[in-house]
């Protein structure tokens, strides 16, 4: 086995992140790697068997394969797309693939039109933008972009597509905009000055931001035709990053960047062209990266990368007190894309362990969960019936009414929880079960309940330790 983790840390220094990795993820990536790779032959066997789900019952993960490059995520029409290189991979709503849109050349992004019918893609291997219905994944049109090579971003405002495009080996980069309403779309340059790359993109209302490392120029748009209402210099705000991956609300007048100067990532406000508020802070936050706003407009998904491979790679925030509403976990992953379709939340990860990439649905991510609490004896002993008292809460603390409780079982040692008979809470929330320890020397009891149309799942668990007869 040490042979065969020495190579793989050897990998790591020479495998080729994906073009789209901002660069405080691709570190995070690297060093959470390696961090696993510098372990015990003991500890590495230990997290082998830990990779389901870490605790949602309604969460999933989708099999998505070996692949070269994953670069975006979209999700329209009751189905979620992913970009993967050569293919876009079709699921539904559940996070089950259910179809594929094969022989594309490079795909490096992907966005939807506001009402959800069409889904465009840009191809940097053959120079052009397609546009796919939605409802039968069919190639509606091709639109060639001719000069301007290898497309790389895309945003969408109103019947106009925004295009970033520029080719690594040139050295070169731009935007332009396409007026979908017509036939035969032809591409109108974006004044942006000379860039040296592909710039960051995105569109909302009547707001379009371009970015290159050092400028974020925000523009108005009047009848489709971008004008430049002023930049923001990333030097003058000490990020030595400079500008990374861009979110827009969707009234335009606030944009997200990640990463920021420090441990955090800004929102600014693009009508005063400052910054209106930093998130994060958090002691040990190396980055953070794919800022993706909650369709309510009142939430922020982040991924994070840390110095703690235990710490959660996926933290939601609010979006206006910059508070840490929920964080998401799962074990030994590097997230790449994020996307929400109505309250679920979506995203591309790979496998630390194994290179496999996944897709992973945290079922109403964006919801406020409920809250759980279990209590019960610290001790107990072999064979004897041990009984525990919980109370279920609505996210707003009001009683739940009767409801099912999932409870189950984990001896200590093992990763998975063996369930137990469902428990019915009282009016107020408050339920009672019993159990009798089996001979291990500690184990832990939980108790879950599941998503519903207005509060996300919650759970709760007790530890005992057992001694003596």
């Amino acid at each position: 086995m040490f042979p065969s983790l020495i190579q793989e840390a050897l990998v790591l220094f020479t495998r080729r992140l994906p073009s789209t990795a901002p660069p405080r993820q691709g570190f995070t990536r690297l060093t959470r790697r390696l961090a696993i790779l510098c372990g015990t032959v003991t500890l590495v066997a230990g997290l082998a068997v830990s990779q389901a789900p870490a605790a949602m019952a309604a969460d999933s993960l989708t099999p998505l394969g070996h692949v070269a490059v994953t670069s975006d995520i979209a999700a329209a029409a009751g189905k979620v797309f992913v970009a993967l290189d050569d293919r876009i991979v079709v699921a539904d709503t559940q996070g089950v693939v259910t179809g594929n849109i094969t022989g594309l050349a490079e795909v490096r992004d992907l966005v939807t039109n506001p009402d959800g019918t069409r889904l465009y893609a840009a191809l940097r291997g053959s120079h052009e933008v397609i546009e796919i219905n939605t409802d039968d994944l069919a190639i509606l049109r091709r639109i060639g972009l001719g000069a301007y090579q290898c497309p790389s971003r895309l945003a969408m405002s109103g019947h106009r597509l925004w295009v970033s495009h520029g080719c690594p080996w040139n050295s070169s980069g731009g935007a332009l905009g396409l007026d979908l309403s017509v036939p035969a779309p032809q591409p109108s340059v974006v004044p942006a000055g000379n860039l040296a790359q592909a710039p960051r993109i995105a569109a909302a209302g009547s707001t379009l931001v371009v970015a290159d490392f050092w400028d974020l120029r925000v523009y108005d748009l009047q009848d489709g035709v971008p004008a430049l209402r002023g930049a923001i210099d990333a030097y003058d705000h000490g990020l030595s990053n400079g500008w990374g991956q861009i979110a827009l609300t969707s009234d335009g007048a606030t944009a997200i960047t990640t990463p920021g100067a420090v441990n955090d990532f800004d929102a600014w406000d693009l009508t005063t062209l400052t910054k209106s508020r930093s998130y994060g802070k958090e002691e040990g936050t190396l980055g953070y990266g794919s800022p993706t706003i909650s369709p309510d407009g009142k939430q922020v998904a982040v991924t994070r990368g840390t110095d703690d491979v235990e710490d959660a790679p996926l933290v939601l925030f609010d979006l206006n007190t910059g508070a840490a509403v929920e964080t998401f976990d799962q074990s030994l992953v590097a997230i790449y894309d994020l996307v929400f379709s109505g309250s679920d939340l979506f995203a591309v990860i790979e496998n630390t362990i194994d290179g496999t990439f996944h897709l992973w649905r945290m079922h109403g991510a964006s919801l406020p969960p409920c809250k759980m609490t279990l209590t019960g004896p610290d001790t107990s002993g072999r064979f004897k019936k041990t009984t525990f008292t919980g109370r279920l809460t609505r996210p707003d603390g009001t009683n739940p009414g009767v409801q099912t409780v999932t409870v189950s079982r984990r001896p200590w040692g093992e990763s998975n929880f063996e369930p137990l008979p469902d428990v019915t809470t009282n009016a107020d929330g408050t339920f009672t079960f019993s159990n009798v320890p089996g001979v291990e020397t500690q184990w832990t009891y939980k108790a879950y309940y599941d998503n519903t149309a207005d509060s996300r799942s919650c759970s709760a668990t007790k530890v005992v330790e057992v001694s003596g007869w």
